[in-house]
């Protein structure tokens, strides 16, 4: 069973809070970097969950290899743990695929788990889906996490540091202005 979400990650609250928020960023920048090569080589989005045990420490789910544009994590296997986000891999560079930024299934599937998300990029971009605010916004940018070897940033385009819901929607109807 998820818990609320957390609100907004790193925007800054007390010192505790802050803290946790960024144990809580930097355990999915190092799950996701340490996932992106396998993610790349398979050619396969690869995704878990983020909790914390009743002592407040960080765990993380082992990652489950999905298909190549999509994932569904495995939940926790015990039930003490307080499911606090998810974090994915965007696969391998393709360059019919808008993989540079979360889609908006992705920003659904958080909202809906009432869950933060995480998820990394071929060009090695780090975001984080905040679905009580109805957005994604870039942590990172490209090349802040391991990048796919065959990224071509010309078959990405203009990719924004923040995106709601709607501007997900629009980009990937092609209106993206």
């Amino acid at each position: 069973m998820t818990k609320p979400i957390l609100l907004a990650a790193l925007l800054c609250f007390g010192s505790a809070a802050q803290a946790q928020n960024t144990d809580l960023v930097e355990a999915a920048r190092g799950t996701l970097a340490a996932i992106q090569k396998n993610s790349f080589k398979a050619n396969r989005e690869y995704c878990g969950m983020i909790g914390r045990n009743p002592a407040g420490n960080i765990v993380i789910s082992r990652p489950r290899k999905g298909r190549a544009d999509s994932c569904r994590p495995r939940n926790f296997w015990r039930n003490d743990i307080e499911v606090v986000a998810s974090y994915h891999t965007h696969g391998s560079h393709d360059p019919d695929s808008d993989a540079e930024l979360p889609s908006v299934d992705d920003l659904r599937a958080d909202r809906q788990e009432q869950v933060l998300g995480f998820v990394s990029t071929p060009g090695g971009r780090f975001w984080i889906i905040e679905p009580e605010l109805n957005r994604v916004r870039m942590l990172c940018g490209r090349g802040c996490l391991p990048s796919d070897p065959l990224y071509n940033p010309v078959d990405t385009g203009r990719v924004r540091a923040e995106y709601t819901e709607r501007q997900l929607i629009n980009r990937e109807r092609g209106l993206d202005d």
